[in-house]
């Protein structure tokens, strides 16, 4: 293997940090609000359509392009949907109160973005060790954009490739293969860095790129038959180390 020429890494609880604790917080932020509007609301109801709903809808999409249920690929149209079922089964058919649901949620979705604390630090390393650096994300494209320009994260990337906007999701090849493109580089050249097995690690070995990272901050087992990444780190902050580490014969 040659030198290591460009890193790629996911978004979502690889850089980003909003995890199922913040989003409830959200959840519950929003339906307190709509309450206030609403009293025949109940602010707990509501917040166990809404989840129970996203669940259902979402749940075990990872790998695929997230559609609303009208079959948009745009954050805002899934999570506008899903407010109104969940209004609609609490027996609320308000378009204005749809709406106002909407809005609350993505402001206080983009106010809970954060980064984990060894982000900013492990991309400057990075700079001065290899040519490029890439975010290959799954998800809806208004929504992965925004969490990039909300936590200033666009402005030390190269590349962005959102599977929404191109059509095809980690683990497919094909996504790893058009940022090779837009960079100019070979697989055997580039790192990938995720949180998931599934998509991330998996998607890189479908790729042929020279490794796949896991990043296991939680110290996950893995289970039998899930994919074996090259390295597997608990922070970012190992990432320079391996980087500048001889390649081997």
């Amino acid at each position: 293997m040659g030198p290591i020429r460009a890193v790629f890494f996911d978004l979502d609880a690889t850089l980003i940090d909003y995890d199922r604790a913040a989003w409830h917080a959200t959840v519950r932020r929003v339906c307190a609000a709509l309450t206030a509007d609403a009293a025949e609301l109940h602010a707990d109801r509501l917040f166990d359509a809404y989840t129970r709903a996203y669940a259902g809808h979402l749940g075990g999409t990872e790998g695929t392009i997230a559609r609303s249920p009208s079959g948009s690929p745009e954050a805002r149209a899934i999570w506008g949907e899903l407010w109104r079922h969940a209004l609609s089964a609490c027996g609320c058919e308000s378009e204005l109160l749809a709406e106002r649901a909407l809005d609350l949620y993505v402001r206080d979705r983009k106010g809970g973005y954060r980064l984990f604390d060894d982000v900013l630090e492990v991309l400057v390393a990075l700079r001065e060790r290899v040519d490029a650096l890439a975010v290959v994300t799954n998800g809806p494209a208004d929504a992965q954009r925004d969490k990039l320009t909300a936590t200033g994260l666009d402005r030390h990337f190269d590349e962005i490739v959102v599977s929404a906007e191109i059509g095809v999701a980690k683990p497919d090849q094909a996504i790893f293969e058009l940022a090779l493109g837009r960079l100019g580089v070979g697989p055997q050249s580039v790192w990938h860095v995720g949180d998931s097995l599934a998509t991330d690690v998996l998607g890189a070995r479908n790729a042929r790129l020279g490794a796949g990272v896991w990043l296991n901050r939680a110290g996950a087992a893995r289970r039998p038959g899930d994919p074996d990444p090259r390295h597997e780190i608990t922070s970012l902050r190992a990432l320079p180390g391996l980087i500048d580490q001889p390649a081997p014969e």
